[in-house]
């Protein structure tokens, strides 16, 4: 039997399990836990780790993920379904127990359901960049763990650009994405309470800026989503997969070949931009759907 233990390498416990392993004819290996990449494009969901073949194991022992957990649990769900691999402790296999938290779900989930996206991929550390990045063409746009708001989002010309920011950043992030650059002249943000839509706004970047958000300076304005009703559809869509009750759907169309693709959905999102430049009363909306929640108990 081949086992995997997550976040024991070199310690006194990894020798320990390998040489009582050994002697019952099971191959043991560790790995750290930022060794794992995720790489993902429509139709396909790939885990990766530095220098082994994860999809090889019987069992995974979860041990140490630290700071990378939610990837690792995605990771571990997704083999688990695929592949029959034994997860200890089994109980992360539970949706329920997932929460969705993590962007690696996001993107297994919008795989598994057919959905278009920009081909993205998670790392965990500067190592991985060389397992994914010939997936890509430069520029590619890189997301910190953690930035909202438009902040720490940047848009990278070079693999060495990439694994500069990387370098400068590994301390302070869980994880980062790598995304393919989609030609535009600005985004969409379809804002949903309840898996419905309620509002729906065009974002404009600021001259010399490729970020959209209103905080970050972007002009908005309302947009008409009655020739282009595939927007609603893919917002309230990728809402319901993700679990995400009251969300902000970002989606951008491409500008060669006006193709829809959802960037990403934002749990807690900012309401107050699209009050201000669009008619809707986002607000209400979301204390009305309170009030269904409540009423339903």
């Amino acid at each position: 039997m081949k086992i995997l233990i997550v976040g024991l390498v070199n310690n006194l416990q990894i020798k320990r399990l390998k040489e009582e392993g050994n002697k019952r004819g099971h191959n043991i290996d560790g790995c750290y836990s930022r060794d794992l990449s995720l790489y993902s494009k429509k139709g396909l969901f790939e885990p990766a780790l530095t220098d082994l073949d994860v999809g090889s194991y019987d069992l995974i022992y979860l041990w140490a993920m630290s700071k990378r957990r939610w990837e690792w649990y995605t990771a571990s769900y997704f083999l688990n379904k695929t592949k029959q691999t034994v997860i200890v402790n089994s109980k992360i296999l539970d949706p329920d127990y997932l929460y969705f938290l993590s962007p690696a779900m996001d993107y297994l989930k919008q795989v598994e359901d057919n959905l278009p996206f920009p081909a993205s991929a998670v790392i965990l550390s500067k190592k991985s960049v060389s397992k994914v990045i010939n997936n890509f063409s430069f520029p590619v746009i890189l997301k910190l763990s953690g930035g909202k708001q438009g902040r720490s989002v940047f848009l990278i010309k070079t693999q060495t650009d990439l694994e500069e920011k990387i370098d400068e950043n590994e301390h302070l992030n869980q994880s980062f994405v790598i995304r393919e650059y989609i030609p535009n002249d600005g985004d969409i943000r379809v804002f949903t309470v309840g898996y419905r839509t309620i509002g729906v706004m065009k974002r404009t970047p600021p001259k010399g800026d490729f970020r959209s958000n209103i905080s970050q300076g972007g002009m908005g304005a309302e947009f008409n989503l009655d020739n282009n009703s595939e927007i609603k559809i893919l917002a309230e869509k990728i809402s319901r997969v993700t679990k995400t009750e009251i969300a902000g759907v970002d989606i951008m169309i491409h500008k060669e070949t006006q193709k829809p693709y959802i960037l990403e959905i934002n749990p807690g999102p900012q309401f107050m931009g699209l009050e201000k430049y669009t008619k809707t009363n986002a607000t209400l909306e979301i204390i009305k759907y309170f009030e269904e929640l409540v009423n339903k108990k």
